[in-house]
């Protein structure tokens, strides 16, 4: 017979846990063997009832558990922030405190499961970063799905921002990417516009933007995302293969802080420095 602690006891051998949107984009792994967390978790899942229904939605999070040796142990999925689906025969396990889950996934940083895509404080953020001349321009560009490079939304902002001076207008760019979700690995399409935008734009012009004095680790980011994880630029590799020694190392390290995954090619290139 399934019981209120069936899943308690899965989740004591637990050392990790990757934590999914289903909905959304955000993607962490906390790891479970910090003095504590695992019994924050254990708490934040806790089952108060087996009520017997089966919600008929694919749920907001995903958590996937594995152990110390990295073999998966379950998968649990949390609906509405009320209920978990797991592996009762009855249906699903209702939370004893939904709140509580809740608040584990904000402190970790995954804030808004619950929210509609305009409340979602990474799309906000991301809104208030665009360059000034795109601002008017935000229902086009940041929207849920993938804009190719000819579309008119991106011919309008690439014409707005050429009446910003070059150097500027680059850095904003670069900036505005760099404040995107995370690495990347699971981000919302509108984030491929700042590459789109500058897909045409010289290299040596980016270069002089970044050997620029107002540059910073932000511009960084932007340039390492841009150059070597997403794929717009026509000329991608001979782009990175022109960066001059002092800004493959910048941007090499840019992408290892955010933990960039690199193609083979790219840490090839800038190891080259």
């Amino acid at each position: 017979m399934t019981t209120l602690s069936a899943l308690d006891d899965v989740l004591r051998d637990a050392a990790s846990v990757r934590v999914s949107e289903i909905e959304w984009y955000g993607e962490i792994v906390v790891d479970l063997t910090e003095p504590g967390e695992l019994d924050r978790l254990r708490a934040a899942l806790a089952v108060a009832d087996l009520p017997g229904y089966v919600c008929a939605c694919r749920g907001q999070v995903r958590f996937e558990f594995f152990d110390a040796r990295g073999e998966r142990l379950t998968v649990v999925v949390m609906h509405h922030g009320i209920s978990l689906a797991w592996q009762w025969l009855s249906g699903h396990g209702e939370l004893a405190d939904g709140g509580k889950l809740l608040r584990w996934l904000g402190d970790h940083g995954l804030p808004g499961p619950l929210l509609s895509s305009a409340e979602r404080p990474e799309r906000l953020a991301w809104i208030a970063a665009m360059p000034p001349a795109l601002e008017e321009m935000a229902g086009d560009l940041v929207g849920h799905w993938p804009m190719a490079a000819d579309s008119k939304h991106v011919a309008e902002a690439r014409k707005r921002m050429r009446i910003v001076d070059p150097v500027t207008g680059v850095l904003q760019l670069l900036a505005w990417c760099a404040s995107g979700m995370g690495n990347g690995t699971k981000s919302p399409p509108y984030e491929d516009v700042p590459g789109l935008v500058l897909r045409d734009t010289p290299i040596a012009e980016i270069v002089e933007a970044l050997q620029d004095p107002q540059a910073d680790e932000r511009h960084d980011v932007g340039a390492a995302r841009i150059l070597l994880v997403d794929k717009g630029r026509v000329r991608q590799r001979m782009d990175v293969a022109s960066l001059p020694g002092p800004l493959r190392v910048r941007v090499r390290e840019a992408a290892a802080a955010r933990g960039y995954d690199l193609p083979r090619w790219a840490e090839i290139l800038l190891s080259k420095a």
